[in-house]
């Protein structure tokens, strides 16, 4: 069975995380974002895979290679991708797609069983089937009606909130006939939720829904990216390399943590949750609450974090306060005794003199 992964996109709301690394690298539970729909993938029966890449397209392809680790073959498309949009970019490696394929944004965390949603395709004998979550908020995402036989009759991308006629939106996740892409023009920019789906409504051709209720988060925000590491300790989402029945008591009680290799913690104390990279070092007195830390960042005593991410490389002096909300870009220094108010996005390379005091616009 063969697949596409869409890797192109530069991941702008998630700036400065996504400034030295595309937004599909970016560590989640110290595993690269992209490397959960790669699994779901493989479990689904997929055994080749196109990845579309575009923005510091290199840290994907050294780190997957050829995809031998994972018992698969992967093939990358480089070039143009981001100017052709994701079905332009998709049309590219369509014609060498043998029979029904998949697609998959490779931002998405989810519990989607992907089989579940091939088998259904063929049952429908559909040229298009499109994953479909249920959210609060619709106005980030496409947004579709279903009939009662699942076939989509409207479909709308982000729509203005009192536009918002679905509380139904496309999950990243499709499964296409290759010659769904005959209706594609070549070499321009045209996108699946944009341009493809409305003209194949427009044309009368069927595209149908699979609404499913496990887990999806589209990983979009710093917000949503804390959202669904509490989620994995609240057993909401589930990762094959954690185990949280251990955790979920800690977690309610007090703090739990998961941390990776060389790491040295002192008497520190954990609210919610922390997450922590590689060779991470934590001084005593140190608290800190629902935040991930990545790799290699020394944290001295006295330090709050809250409700923050802390990218790679990063020093924290004595006594730092860190407000919720916040994100400190790779490679920074916050010295001693400095505040970073709610909210504040320190870019990377920054440094913060002692006693300083950020505060958001």
């Amino acid at each position: 069975m063969q697949a596409v992964i869409m890797a192109g996109g530069k991941g702008t709301r998630l700036l400065p995380l996504t400034v030295y690394r595309p937004k599909p690298m970016i560590p989640f539970f110290n595993k690269p974002l992209m490397e959960y729909i790669l699994e779901n993938l493989i479990r689904a029966g997929v055994d080749e895979v196109f990845v579309l890449t575009g923005y510091l397209k290199e840290r994907i392809m050294n780190y997957f290679g050829d995809g031998s680790d994972w018992g698969i073959e992967i093939h990358y498309s480089n070039g143009e991708n981001l100017k052709l949009g994701t079905a332009g970019a998709t049309r590219k490696v369509a014609k060498k797609m043998e029979d029904t394929f998949i697609v998959a944004s490779s931002d998405i965390l989810t519990g989607l069983d992907i089989r579940e949603l091939y088998s259904y395709h063929k049952k429908k004998n559909a040229p298009a089937t499109i994953a479909l979550s249920r959210v609060e908020d619709p106005t980030q995402y496409g947004i579709a009606i279903v009939d009662s036989e699942n076939r989509i009759v409207r479909f709308k991308e982000k729509p203005k909130p009192e536009e918002a006629f679905s509380n139904l939106v496309n999950a990243g996740v499709y499964v296409f006939e290759p010659e769904v892409f005959d209706l594609v023009p070549e070499g321009e920019n045209f996108d699946f939720s944009m341009n493809l789906f409305p003209k194949m409504l427009q044309e009368n051709i069927p595209i149908y829904g699979f609404p499913f209720d496990e887990y999806w988060n589209d990983v979009g925000r710093p917000s949503s990216y804390l959202q669904a590491t509490e989620d994995v300790f609240m057993g909401k989402l589930s990762l094959s390399q954690l185990r949280v029945d251990s955790l979920k008591g800690n977690l309610e009680y007090g703090g739990a943590v998961f941390t990776g290799k060389r790491c040295r913690l002192r008497r520190f104390n954990i609210r919610g949750f922390a997450v922590l990279g590689d060779n991470v070092e934590i001084g005593r007195n140190v608290k800190i609450e629902r935040s991930v830390i990545f790799s290699n960042v020394t944290i001295e005593e006295g330090v709050e974090i809250k409700e923050a991410i802390i990218g790679e490389n990063v020093y924290i002096g004595k006594g730092v306060l860190i407000q919720p909300g916040s994100v400190i870009g790779d490679n920074s220094v916050i010295e001693e005794f400095s505040k970073i108010g709610s909210n504040v996005k320190i870019w990377v390379e920054s440094r913060i003199g002692k006693e300083s005091i950020i505060l958001p616009d």
